[in-house]
């Protein structure tokens, strides 16, 4: 990538040397290379045939639009001059020129710059090259004496930038070329690696101590007093193992959910390329949808550390004071020691099983997925063969092989076995009533507990009477079903990858074409919508584009106009379009605008002085313009961070400029040999760090501005160059002119974006954070929607385009991207709120960066509490030749389902929508910095469970862990709990930012009111 990206602004300078090209552009052919970095060259083949459409497009209306101007300017020019003025009279300074063209740029920057923001993703690097083009020009227009004189400079620059487009378009189409297709085979299988990495890490967490002194709650307690005491736990220690397990587990899924953005990103651009394969654009789609039903699973056995912690935290405090109880007081007389090690015993036994049930799901899983890559022809079989003699090894890998031996992709009849396997596994569900059989949902000494709440706080304790809930019981189940439907998730790709086999679509390669309805996505400017954090190519932008785009407000929102009643006559309705212009021209992407308008016109105005004209031509004050409008950043913090990063890389660039032209004496063939590798080198920092994307392209343009330069004197001679009005510099001047242009730029960007007041990242931040919980609130309601249609038996058939199921995961989808999009725009606020100085007080980030975490935990919960009930018919099939009865046909089974819709449907608790109203209240106390209101409440930990089991205990016993719907109810109530937790967070350090009202009445004050009152009577009777 490094030599690729290289290629293309040396190959402009290079082919420069040729009198055929040198003979077109003149001057000005160093632009060119400018262009041909911008163009962006290592991009995918179809994001970067789109975005290079855009550029030519985008260019050639600037050339439009610049040969009106220079018409308008040389028409003012005429119309100040008399009929037979002098030569010297028509060559000299004209202010009617110059403020024809100054009024022209201005336009044409604010209009560009505010496209650039509604649309950053597409229009970022087109609206650059306008807004260049437009600089030289017009800057120039009032020099123009003639409109042949201003059409022949238009078309030459239009020629130099022609030439730049078209070789970063060879390089990208002919040099190693790269596919968004190709990037999203090669996410497919790093996905599956990183798959099997997170079960790795899951499998390492629940074996020895480390799960199991997490369900011990004193132990977690004693761990937190001791790394109190000492402040600085020893690395070796037991203690510390367990948080470097849960530390590997988060990366590994932090990774996989970076890999499940970047293959949505790369999908999305994969639809709209001509490849030759086999696989085609719906096929790819279909793929990645159900990858994602990998995901959330995964996704939710991640938390398991997390929602351990969770739990504990609000509800683990009765069993430590059932546990610090008098001897005399503990049932059956037990000693305390003696109880402690029953119930270390009891959660040994609960955690041996699950680590041995997570085993032998992950051997699965892995050897599902294997076949999966070796049927769609992403991996050869040698692949395969090699990777299980590495794995051969080690009593580790010995066991997963024992427990797969059945199991072998390169082996015909792969899909019966594996699904055969799946069933047996399902059926050893069975069994764990017997091996959990001290587990049940509710403890058995909740008598004593709730005395024990009693004694020590003086109420019915934390829970009331409540009953006891044992975490043990719910965490287990909640587990062992995403464990089953992971194996679910991993059979439907299995079958996926069969069915693509049997139709004959892995047979031979052919052409596939984009769809009619991707064209048209094409055309639209639709950068698609992306889950997750954006992919490596999209994050390059991220330093400099504007997040606005993110959350903009939207003309029509479908709800009614707080300051206007509907138009009713045809007066109303044509002077809708007035409001339309108003909102437009005050929306966040005008000002921004604006802003760079003033910026670059902040510098261009000294063009259109009399002062200062030949001054600005002469000291090529074009190229500070140039920078601003490149690397002007919508926010303080992006542009303090820009301003430092920017000086230092073009710092960097100066020094190795003089190195390439010195190190061979300035000879012509040395000096672009070494030029390419001192590109490679900087592309090291395009390629591998994108959050200098800007900084990296200011530094690869300087680079190649100066030593083009130099080279493009050498061609021309100095008499021809200096024709344009420039002087000629020699390198070592010429470079400090560069550095101290972009200096200039970088500080009027930064002056401009806090005048006349700042738009910080900080401030964005709290308006992203007020729709991110708006937006949120409407993905719980589809949820909650999702959830009860499904208790109710009327969610139909997903497959089917009119029902309920399938409109509901198409808005939950939509939404749920919008929320993923909208957390990536406030880590990167929160990220570039620490560049910004602590003006009136230091900003509260961790609190921020807390809620984003907490936004995070609900969105994914929620997400698994929809998918749970899209999943659970294929987890209640039982294989044909298991000799275990169907779960179903227990008589108890039907007994509980139809008890469970019963009592969740009637329940005020689950159809109070308190969440929905209580996300609402957060989201418009951020939006508006309004203090919220008081007595906010969150749902219950376990209702349904607590309810349910009042009514009848023996419907939560674990005797009915075989039934899927049973697990399904389990895992519905946890996350449900881990909600309402996570909520009480949320409220907590949302009160921490706005505060909250009291509307309570001192008591104190209306004694000492009624006190002072009886004395000013007193004082009246004695007067009287």
């Amino acid at each position: 990538m490094m030599l690729k990206g290289a290629l293309a602004p040396t190959i402009t300078i290079a082919i420069y040397q040729s009198s055929a090209i040198s003979d077109i552009t003149t001057t000005i052919g160093y632009l060119s290379a400018l262009i041909s970095v911008l163009s962006q060259a290592l991009m995918p083949r179809a994001k970067f045939m789109k975005i290079v459409f855009y550029d030519l497009l985008s260019t050639c209306v600037s050339a439009s639009i610049c040969c009106l101007a220079i018409f308008c300017a040389v028409k003012a020019r005429e119309h100040d001059l008399p009929p037979n003025a002098s030569e010297s009279e028509r060559n000299a300074f004209n202010s009617d020129a110059c403020a024809v063209s100054a009024i022209w740029l201005i336009f044409m920057i604010w209009g560009a710059n505010s496209l650039r923001a509604l649309k950053p993703m597409e229009l970022q690097d087109p609206m650059v090259a306008f807004s260049i083009f437009a600089s030289v020009t017009i800057t120039r227009g009032g020099m123009f004496t003639s409109l042949p004189e201003g059409l022949e400079f238009i078309a030459r620059l239009l020629k130099g930038f022609m030439i730049g487009f078209a070789i970063a378009t060879g390089v990208s189409l002919l040099v190693y070329p790269i596919t968004s297709r190709g990037n999203v085979f090669h996410d497919l299988k790093d996905y599956i690696a990183s798959v099997d990495d997170v079960l790795q890490s899951q499998i390492s967490f629940a074996e020895g101590n480390s799960l199991t002194g997490l369900f011990n709650r004193r132990a977690i307690r004693d761990q937190a007093e001791k790394s109190t005491d000492t402040q600085k736990p020893l690395a070796d220690s037991d203690a510390s193992d367990p948080q470097a397990k849960e530390k590997r587990l988060q990366g590994s899924m932090s990774k996989l959910n970076a890999l499940h953005s970047k293959l949505h990103a790369d999908l999305f651009y994969s639809k709209d390329e001509i490849a030759w394969g086999k696989l085609s654009a719906e096929d790819l789609s279909s793929i990645a949808s159900l990858f994602r039903s990998l995901l959330l699973p995964l996704s939710g056995m991640s938390m398991l550390p997390e929602i351990l912690e969770t739990i504990i935290k609000n509800e683990g405090t009765r069993d430590d004071a059932r546990d610090d109880l008098p001897v005399d007081q503990e049932e059956g007389g037990l000693k305390q020691e003696q109880k402690q090690e029953q119930k270390q015993s009891e959660i040994q036994k609960v955690v041996t099983t699950h680590h041995a049930r997570l085993l032998d799901a992950s051997v699965l899983v892995k050897q599902g997925l294997n076949y999966f890559l070796l049927a769609l022809e992403l991996v050869k079989a040698k692949h395969l063969d090699k990777q299980k003699k590495t794995h051969q090894g080690g009593s580790h890998a010995r066991d997963e092989e024992a427990r797969g031996e059945s199991l072998n992709p390169l082996l015909p009849g792969f899909t019966s076995r594996f699904e055969l396997e799946m069933h047996r596994y399902y059926a050893r569900r069975k069994e764990l009533p017997e091996a959990l059989a001290s587990l049940e949902a509710f403890s058995a000494s909740e008598k004593v507990a709730s005395a024990a709440g009693h004694d020590r706080n003086g109420s019915a304790g934390l829970l009331g009477s409540d009953p006891d809930v044992r975490q043990e019981f719910f965490l287990i189940l909640f587990m062992g079903h995403l464990q089953d439907d992971l194996l679910s998730a991993t059979l439907q790709l299995v079958k996926f990858a069969d069915s693509k086999v049997a139709d004959g679509t892995m047979k031979r390669n052919r052409l596939i074409f984009p769809r009619q309805k991707s064209l048209r996505e094409w055309l639209s400017l639709s950068t698609g919508p992306k889950e997750g954090n954006e992919s490596q190519s999209d994050s390059r932008q991220s330093s400099h584009v504007d997040p606005s785009a993110i959350h903009r407000t939207q003309a029509f929102t479908g709800f009614p106009d707080p300051e206007h009643l509907p138009p009713t006559n045809i007066w109303e309705k044509g002077s809708a379009i007035l409001s339309i212009v108003s909102r437009v021209i005050r929306s966040e992407q005008s000002l921004f605008g604006f802003r760079v308008a003033a910026a670059s016109f902040s510098v261009a105005i000294l063009a259109f002085l009399h002062q200062t004209q030949d001054w600005f031509i002469r000291q090529r004050c074009i190229w500070a313009m140039i920078v601003i409008v490149i690397g002007m950043n919508p926010t303080s913090g992006q542009t303090m961070f820009g301003f430092v990063a920017r000086i230092v890389a073009t710092a960097i660039s100066l020094v190795l400029s003089l190195i390439v032209w010195y190190i061979v004496d300035g000879k012509t063939a040395g000096v672009i040999i070494f030029l390419y590798l001192a590109n490679v080198f900087e592309y090291y920092f395009y390629v591998k760090m994108p959050q200098y994307f800007g900084a990296s392209v200011i530094a690869i343009v300087t680079l190649n501005v100066i030593v083009g330069y130099e080279l493009q004197v050498r061609k021309l001679g100095i008499t021809e160059a200096e024709s344009n009005g420039q002087p000629y510099y020699p390198i070592y001047l010429f470079g400090p002119y560069k550095l101290a242009a972009v200096a200039a730029g970088c500080a009027i960007s930064f002056f401009w974006v806090i005048f006349p007041y700042p738009i910080t990242a900080k401030s964005q931040l709290r308006k992203l954070l007020g729709k991110s919980l708006f937006v949120l609130a409407k993905f719980y309601s589809a949820m909650h929607t999702t959830i009860e249609l499904w208790l109710g038996n009327e969610l139909g058939d997903i497959q089917d385009k009119s029902s309920p199921a399938y409109q509901l995961q198409g808005s939950r989808h939509k939404i749920f991207k919008e929320e993923m999009m909208l957390l990536t725009g406030l880590r990167m606020h929160s990220h570039f709120s620490t560049f910004e100085p602590p003006i009136g007080g230091k900003f509260p980030k961790p609190i921020y960066d807390n809620i984003i975490s907490e936004i995070q935990r609900i969105l994914t919960s929620m997400s698994l509490m929809a998918h749970i009930t899209q999943t659970l018919d294929a987890l209640s099939v039982e294989p044909e030749s298991s000799p275990s009865p169907d779960p179903s046909s227990d008589p108890h089974g039907e007994e509980w389902k139809s008890r469970l819709a019963e009592i969740a449907l009637k329940s005020t608790d689950f159809n109070s929508h308190r969440i929905t109203s209580l996300l609402c209240h957060l989201s418009a106390s951020i939006s508006n910095a309004q203090p919220l209101p008081p007595y906010l409440s969150t749902p219950d930990s376990f209702p349904l469970a607590k309810q349910m089991h009042k009514i009848d205990d023996e419907l939560l016993s674990i005797r009915h862990v075989a039934d899927p719907v049973f697990s399904a109810f389990v895992t519905l109530e946890v996350l449900r709990s881990v909600v309402s937790f996570s909520l009480q967070d949320l409220i907590n350090n949302v009160r921490k930012l706005v505060g909250e009202l009291s509307f309570d009445f001192n008591i104190r004050q209306a004694a000492q009111y009624s006190e002072s009152i009886q004395l000013l009577h007193r004082s009246s009777e004695e007067d009287a």
